[in-house]
């Protein structure tokens, strides 16, 4: 009983495997194997540019945009407060919080009735307040110094080098626009109340 016949045709087909089977009708079954045929895979092509562009034009894609990423950020803030609200039963992270900060607040009151810390920050501000001033005369006629400005530039070039510089930018990008009408207020509510308007 053979089980492969391999022929040499001069068609396309390189074999032809031949396999018997038990029923007389189908006695012998032949199957062919082909070259599979080359496709040409297209990613994009000229009409989804210009859909996409019009789409930009017609401020659809942003819209879409703008409604994908406002649903992820919902589904984020849905997920993070379900998370929390899980961790927050499972383990009372709030009631353990909360026992802290207060702990702590008690032993911060109790060093500070020991040390007398309140009273020396009131002192030390309200002698900044009345004294700044004359502090801010005497630096501005030290900055003036040679030595002053070397000091000066020497702290400036340290100061961008290390990074730190960059670090208050990307600080003061997140607060200001918090804090700024805040400080503003206040600095504001300060002139009024000493009646130094400009």
């Amino acid at each position: 009983m053979k089980a492969c016949n391999f022929m040499w045709p001069s068609t396309s087909p390189r074999f032809t495997i031949t396999t018997p089977y038990p029923q007389p009708h189908l006695r012998l079954r032949t199957y062919t194997s082909r070259a599979a045929p080359v496709l040409h895979v297209k990613a994009f092509q000229r009409g989804d540019f210009d859909r996409f562009a019009d789409d930009v034009k017609s401020g659809k894609a942003w819209r879409d945009a703008w409604r994908t990423a406002n649903d992820g950020f919902e589904q984020f803030v849905f997920e993070a407060k379900k998370t929390a609200e899980r961790i927050d039963r499972q383990y009372a992270v709030s009631r353990r919080l909360s026992s802290a900060a207060s702990s702590a607040g008690d032993r911060a009151r109790e060093i500070d009735r020991e040390f007398g810390i309140s009273p020396r920050v009131r002192s030390f501000s309200a002698d900044l307040s009345r004294n700044f001033p004359k502090y801010r005369k005497q630096f501005s006629a030290f900055l003036n110094t040679p030595l002053g400005g070397s000091f000066a530039t020497i702290f400036f070039l340290w100061f961008a080098l290390s990074g730190w510089l960059f670090r208050v930018i990307i600080i003061a990008t997140w607060v200001l626009p918090i804090a700024g009408p805040l400080l503003i207020g206040a600095v504001a509510n300060n002139f009024v109340i000493k009646n130094v308007c400009f």
